[in-house]
Order: C-alpha cells, then structure tokens, then sequence
C-alpha cells in the first residue's frame, strides 16, 4: 500500500493521492501494520545487489528492434528499412577518451541520432556500450535481393547486427568499468593489480579483494574504496592512466579522471541489454552538453533544455492515474542539478543539525525534511554561496519542479525506468534502493549506477520534495514552470527504500502535506538562473 509509513514518523500522517481517488486511511493502524512488516523484513536474507552474470545467449532486442537471426537491418532517418547483411568489417568511434576501432562481429547494433544530435553509440555484443562520433563515412549492405548499397552514414538511424551463433559460448567479462560521460564496458586492468590504502600502514590491497573504486577526481589520484563487506576507506591511485584491455574491442588507455567506479570482481554486469543509450540521452532533441556552461559545480550535473511526454502512456505497467494524461513539455532552459540527493553531511554544514532517523553516516541522505525544512536548506546555501562570491545575484539553488525532476530522470528515455522497461524489476537491483534491496534502511548516495545523464538515486533510497504544488496533470506550464494553482500539497518523486519497485518509476508521483517529515522523505536541489 502506498501510504505505509513508521509509527509516529510523519508529523502530519494523513495524506492524498490522486492516483487513489483521493482516500485517506487511519495511519495509525497503517504505521502499526509497516511496523510489523519492517521487523519481519530485516529477517529476511537481502537480494543480492551486483550479479554476476556472462552473456550465455545473444541479445535478442536491441534499440527496441528484435534481432533478427538469419539478417542485418538499417534504420534510415526516412523511415526505409532496408534488409541484407552489413559488410562493414569493422567501425571506428572517436570518443572523448579514446579512438576506438571495433571488430564489426562484436557490433550488436548502432545507434546515429542525425545531423541535429550528431552523438552516436555502440552497444556490443555483450551489451557494452561506447558513445561518440563514427568516422566511417557509410555502411555497406548487401541487401537480401542481392543487390549491394553504400549508405551514408547520416541517412542512417539505427544498424541492428543479426544474432550469431558465435555469441551463444557468452563473452565471459572482466572488470565493469562505468565512465563519468555515462559509457560502461567490462575489460582486463592491465596496468594496476593493487592499490595503497590510506591509513596509517599505507598497506597495499588487491583489486579483486574490493567491490569497487569510486574514483575521486583532483590533483592527487586518491579513490573511495569499498570493500564487500560494505566498508569503505580511502586510497591512492599511484596510475595516471589506466591500461585496459576491452572485452569486446581494442586495448586502451583511460585517464583516472574519466572514470566514475570501477567493479573489481571479474564478472559484474548490470545486464544492461534492454537500456536506453547511456550517453547522455540524445533523444527528443537535447545532447548532454548543449548550452552547459564550461565549469561544472562540485557535485552537479548539467541537465541540457529540451522537450519530452510529461506522464506515462495508458498502457505502461503499473501505471498510476494520476500519471495522466501525458503533455509535451518544453524546458526552455538548461539548469544544474545535485548529482545525488543532498546528504545528511551536507544538509549538518549549511543548518546546524541533523533530523534523519538513519542518521550516523554523513554520506546517506538526509531524511525527516519538511518541504519548508527543503526550502529553507536551499534558501540558506544560496546566501552562503553569495557571502563565498561564488555564486552570482542571477542564479540561485532551490528544489526542482516535479517537470524538471522527470526531464531530467527520463534523460531523454521514454520507458518505465531511465534504464529500461524492466518488468520483472531484475535490473532494478543495479540502480536504486528499494524493497527488494534495502533492507529497511537508507543507503549512502551515490552507491547505485547513475542514469543516462549521471543522476544517482533517481529511482529509490529516499522520495524527494519538488518545489510544485501537487496537481493534476494539464495545470502543468509547458515550459516546465512551477504550478501556479495551488492544493495542500507539495509533489515528491523517485520512489524509496520502503516502496516497492514500480513506485520507482520515472513517472510515477508522490504527494504529502509541506509539514510532512518521513524516514524515506528527503530532496536534492537544482541551482539555476532567476527567470531567465
């Protein structure tokens, strides 16, 4: 049930949805029953978090197009399909971090998004995927009437490779590794087999004696280590550059400072086959790095202007009414948003206390946060951003609105969640905290991989406040703006740690009085221009 919540946790308990036809329960009783739920929840074993998995069959839909297993196929930006066997032996990508030349037999498909958004992406055969720019100037199709054709690459949309009887032995993988630009793919380190920690013994520890490296970017090369346990410990990355050896393509060379987190166990991967182009979303029109300013603020991401639905379509699954119906809206104007949800650390250094009920670790986010709480945190960094001269009179943080939140969610994706449809909630595991992961309890931010545009958290671990007020959809300005016709409630979105998993999706809506202060209720802020 929707509105579960702790005993005597929220200050005002009763709550509307309009997705429930606007019924209010006795939240006593509810809180009493989640009470009981939790308790026996804890008890249960946790659902294993990074699974290690090989690619045992070839993927079968890629880009939303079946696979054919006896044909390859092009898209064109016409609309003409054109059937045969692609005779390109192989493809070049010029990255920003590398130049990367690809064997066309491990090329599941291609995706080319036109002169207007000129980002193309790879995905391989073991659902890699490498985003950038291809050089060859056209695809060469032997078409199955035995006629052969020369494509330029910008009439092309979408290339589809059949699935081979090669890919059916799997690819077994190496280490994940996921790029702050939002590319991921598995390969061998060769370069770095250990690491120093940094405590007082300086003692070095094996890679494949951690989970991950969350790498931490600056002058000196240092790293958040975790361990399997969960523990976590800083360390020094002697490397500049990391040699790696592609699972599905060339040796390269990675600079330190382009990578997000390394998974260390041979055989992590997230089984992305049904994810929507991880380079910052190129549908709808937006690339990520349209109008970004050139400095990106600690902790920030760009999130570019653009259009997309507002809702969900009437035949998603688990699709709530008050979800609908959908409406095209416009973000006219790009803005920065936190790349997690604000911490209780953060929250500690700019208001003196901490209310969460998970509190003891600076690195979980903030919870039991009214939206006047949310509001005032926003309010009290942008003065003190101005007092530090590092923030002009025109810019000012503050919460998103709930159609900057999905915009930015989605990041350009149209399925349920921004890295699929996901309808089993398998893949759910690899990006949020919920029910079936979190054992009632939040979790540091930023521990989950990002979506597309590098936004963690955005599915899960705590509902977050929008600066709106909680209406039906079509008091919604298509410009994205705050609603100007008021309700007594404020709009939360993302799901948490105490929902199930289609309370995660993208277009899902959540709706609690402003005075309302929850374990699974924080927020995380955007900083953008006074009405540009």
């Amino acid at each position: 049930m929707k509105f579960l919540r702790f005993f005597g946790e929220c200050v005002t308990s009763s709550r509307t949805t309009a997705s429930s036809g606007g019924n209010r329960f006795n939240s006593a009783l509810l809180c009493l029953a989640l009470e009981l739920s939790v308790a026996i929840s804890r008890g249960q074993s946790r659902t294993t978090e990074a699974p290690q998995t090989t690619n045992a069959s070839p993927l079968a839909i890629v880009l939303g197009v079946p696979r054919a297993k006896d044909t390859d196929i092009l898209l064109l930006q016409n609309g003409e399909k054109n059937s045969g066997t692609i005779a390109n032996e192989s493809i070049s990508l010029k990255t920003s971090y590398a130049d990367l030349k690809f064997d066309a037999r491990m090329i599941a498909a291609i995706d080319l998004q036109g002169a207007d958004n000129p980002i193309d992406s790879i995905l391989t055969v073991n659902s890699n995927r490498f985003s950038g720019f291809l050089t060859d100037p056209s695809f060469v199709i032997r078409l199955n009437t035995g006629e052969q054709l020369a494509v330029r690459r910008e009439k092309v949309q979408k290339a589809i490779w059949r699935a081979r009887e090669s890919e059916l032995g799997g690819f077994p993988p190496h280490q994940f590794i996921l790029l702050q630009n939002g590319d991921f793919f598995t390969g061998k380190i060769l370069n770095i087999s250990s690491i120093t920690v940094e405590n007082p013994t300086q003692r070095l520890v094996l890679l494949s004696d951690l989970e991950s490296i969350r790498l931490v970017t600056g002058a000196t090369p240092r790293a958040r280590l975790r361990w399997p346990n969960g523990e976590v410990q800083l360390g020094k990355l002697e490397a500049e550059d990391i040699e790696l050896q592609l699972d599905a393509g060339p040796k390269i060379s990675l600079y330190r400072d382009r990578i997000e987190v390394i998974y260390c166990k041979d055989g992590f991967n997230p089984n992305t086959q049904s994810a929507p182009n991880p380079q910052a979303a190129v549908r709808e029109g937006v690339s990520p790095s349209a109008s970004a300013p050139s400095k990106a603020p600690e902790g920030m991401v760009w999130i570019p202007p653009g259009k997309f639905a507002m809702g969900s379509p009437t035949d998603e699954l688990d699709r709530g009414l008050d979800e609908g119906p959908q409406d095209q809206i416009t973000i006219p104007h790009g803005f920065w948003m936190g790349k997690c949800e604000v911490t209780q650390g953060e929250y500690l250094a700019v208001i003196g206390t901490n209310p969460s009920h998970y509190a003891g670790d600076p690195t979980r986010p903030v919870e039991k946060v009214s939206w006047h709480d949310a509001i005032d945190y926003c309010s009290r960094l942008t003065a003190k951003a101005r007092d530090d001269g590092t923030l002009s009179a025109d810019y000012v943080y503050r919460l998103p609105t709930e159609a900057e939140w999905e915009y930015a969610c989605r990041a350009g994706t149209k399925t349920r969640f921004s890295f699929g449809d996901d309808p089993s909630y398998a893949r759910l595991d690899a990006y949020g905290w919920y029910t079936g992961n979190s054992r009632s309890a939040t979790h540091p931010v930023g521990t989950k991989l990002p979506n597309p545009w590098g936004l963690h958290d955005m599915h899960g671990n705590v509902w977050e406040w929008c600066l709106d007020y909680f209406n039906r959809y079509g008091a919604t300005e298509s410009s994205g703006k705050s609603r100007a016709s008021k309700s007594s409630l404020r709009g939360a979105r993302g799901g948490s740690w105490l929902y199930d998993g289609h309370f995660c999706r993208s277009a899902n809506r959540d709706d609690y009085f402003p005075s309302n202060r929850c374990s699974d209720l924080g927020f995380r802020v955007v900083l953008a221009q006074i009405d540009p």
